[in-house]
């Protein structure tokens, strides 16, 4: 089986080609307004690099969301164009449980952190693999709030986390830059989520600002 894997849902454009659980290529970019315009290019380079043909992926795998809106409708169409046209299914895996994935033998709460701008993140509360806090969009303080209740160590991973302060926190914290994309997702076969070109949609979280400014207007 050979797996094609996008992720693009924080600033970051990751690309890997996996074959029986070995990466055989992988790219890593920063993409913040780019996107669309190198992500086909992206794709292309790493299959070449990889040494199999576009006609040898037999699946999908991409992440999701929560993350940008922009990308993470970006990534699932060019997904479910390469799902029609191969005629391949697509499998799709949260963000953060990706991210939670990077963690290994660590006895505390796992909590991966998406920037989701005025003090507010995407976030969830993973303790040995299970969530104890629902993937959600809240403020710092209700996460702060809710960790120093745990009364356990924290281990904080993404590309985001130094943007914020610790300060309110009562409890021993790590953070955890590195999170190596290829790496997180060989072994995550169990938590993969079936879907198709027609299915496949983003998790958002949090509703769009156009929808949030309909829903004002409304009230």
């Amino acid at each position: 089986m050979v797996q094609l894997v996008i992720d693009a849902s924080n600033n970051h454009l990751s690309v890997c080609i996996i074959k029986k659980n070995k990466v055989l290529s992988e790219i890593n970019t920063i993409c913040k307004q780019n996107l669309s315009e190198i992500i086909l290019q992206k794709i292309n380079e790493c299959i070449e690099n990889s040494s199999v043909k576009k006609d040898d992926i037999s699946e999908i795998i991409v992440t999701r969301g929560p993350g940008s809106y922009t990308a993470l409708r970006v990534v699932l169409s060019v997904a479910k164009t390469f799902s029609y046209v191969l005629n391949i299914p697509i499998k799709l895996i949260s963000t953060l449980k990706l991210q939670m994935l990077g963690i290994k033998n660590f006895s505390g709460l796992v909590v991966p952190l998406i920037d989701g701008r005025r003090n507010n993140v995407y976030t969830a509360v993973y303790y040995k693999n299970d969530e104890i806090l629902k993937e959600g969009y809240y403020s710092l303080d209700t996460l702060f709030d809710f960790l120093n209740l745990q009364f356990k160590p924290v281990m904080f991973i993404g590309n985001d986390i130094d943007k914020f302060s610790y300060n309110d926190l009562k409890i021993e914290y790590k953070l955890h830059l590195e999170n190596i994309f290829s790496k997180n997702i060989i072994g995550a076969e169990k938590i993969l989520e079936k879907s198709n070109f027609y299915t496949a949609n983003p998790s958002y979280l949090r509703l769009t600002e156009a929808e949030r400014s309909i829903i004002n207007d409304k009230n």
